[in-house]
């Protein structure tokens, strides 16, 4: 989901990526069946860390058709996600 720089953090702040990343997995997984096609491509991207071609030949689906559904998706996550992580930074300032 987003890569994690060990080299310069505090434990508080591996702890706080940690939550963030769980907050957004959950959210991904969560996704309902109206919204099931961008569950489908954004676990394979943000979780699986599969590339956008390797989705797209999985799928049997046209590169730019995936690279929508990508964005799309993480459009409609940010939404659910965006208090719970505004929660986050709030007790941890």
């Amino acid at each position: 989901i987003i890569p994690y720089d060990d080299s310069t953090k505090s434990t508080e702040e591996y702890n706080i990526f940690v939550k963030k990343s769980t907050v957004i997995k959950d959210a991904i997984y969560n996704l309902g069946e109206k919204d099931a096609k961008y569950k489908k491509v954004l676990i394979m991207r943000e979780i699986d860390g599969m590339a956008y071609k390797e989705i797209s030949e999985e799928l049997n689906i046209n590169l730019s058709t995936i690279k929508s559904q990508i964005k799309k998706g993480r459009k409609i996550v940010k939404k659910k996600i965006i208090k719970k992580i505004q929660e986050i930074d709030h007790n941890n300032e």
